[in-house]
């Protein structure tokens, strides 16, 4: 598939362009919420210039800019005259379908504030037409789900060029200083002997051979390890099909430095060689933790 440099989400407010946007923004684009059309052509001609430091940017253009239904099509005509490759998924869905998600979230429709919502949703569609004739994709979301959306927007916008896998991080931490927020799985292992009482271990850290050699023999251990490594191996397919970019898994004990640092590394050696991610390590807590 080739490479699309940029896109610009529109539609229905409602029709799922916060979804989408973060959609491609796990893909690796730039992303900007709300973009003025009037900007649209300067902003381009910058990245396609090399001025700005990013190569593939996705935009949500909606109704909140009153102006778009009578620009959009001419400023699209003139950058594609000027050569720029620029792609338009417009999301529409039925009537009853917006009116019922408005319903459920309790928000005001943004085209207009002091309409009724039924009349808003019409109005905005009447207007949408101009934008629906000039779009690359049309995308009725009404019956789809928002794991839909990401998956025909990542088979559409996927870059071959770009590095491959989901990123999967592992955080060891120690639990008196609290949990890692950004932690999506936790994983105590307090439970394991802890060299921190052992003569000649305290000052030292899960790096170092002496540390990792007292917790690898400790009974149990070993096949922690592995079972957890399993455990992680079996999730990450489904993960990877829910369209997330990213899995942090969080490994803790008391203070960090021991214990969480040796299974943390055993834990990132295993899955290195994956063709479905890509690693990073953090040890929070390595040199604070007690």
């Amino acid at each position: 598939m080739s490479k699309t440099s940029f896109v610009i989400i529109t539609g229905l407010s409602g029709a799922g362009k916060s979804v989408a946007l973060k959609t491609l923004e796990d893909l690796g684009f730039y992303t900007i919420d709300n973009l003025p059309v009037e900007l649209l052509e300067s902003f381009i001609t910058l990245v396609k210039k090399g001025h700005i430091g990013f190569e593939r940017a996705a935009m949500v253009m909606d109704s909140r800019e009153k102006e778009l239904f009578h620009r959009f099509p001419a400023v699209l005509d003139s950058l594609s005259k000027s050569g720029y490759e620029v792609n338009v998924v417009c999301l529409v869905a039925s009537p009853e379908i917006l009116q019922r998600r408005f319903s459920e979230t309790r928000r005001v429709h943004p085209f207009d504030a002091q309409m009724p919502l039924s009349e808003s949703i019409s109005r905005e569609s009447e207007l949408m037409e101009s934008i629906v004739n000039v779009s690359d994709l049309v995308l009725d979301t009404s019956d789809l789900s928002p794991h839909d959306l990401k998956a025909i927007l990542r088979d559409r916008f996927s870059d071959p060029d770009r590095e491959a896998g989901m990123l999967l991080t592992f955080i060891s931490f120690g639990y008196k200083l609290g949990i890692p927020k950004e932690s999506d799985l936790v994983f105590d292992v307090r439970f394991l002997p802890n060299p921190f009482f052992v003569n000649g271990l305290r000052e030292k850290d899960g790096t170092c051979q002496e540390v990792i050699k007292y917790v690898e023999e400790s009974p149990g251990t070993l096949d922690f390890i592995r079972g957890l490594g399993d455990f992680i191996e079996e999730m990450l397919p489904r993960y990877i099909s829910e369209g997330r970019g990213y899995l942090t898994v969080a490994v803790g004990c008391t203070g960090g430095r021991h214990r969480s640092v040796v299974i943390l590394q055993r834990l990132a050696e295993r899955f290195r060689s994956s063709e479905q991610v890509n690693i990073q390590v953090r040890h929070r807590d390595i040199k604070e933790g007690g």
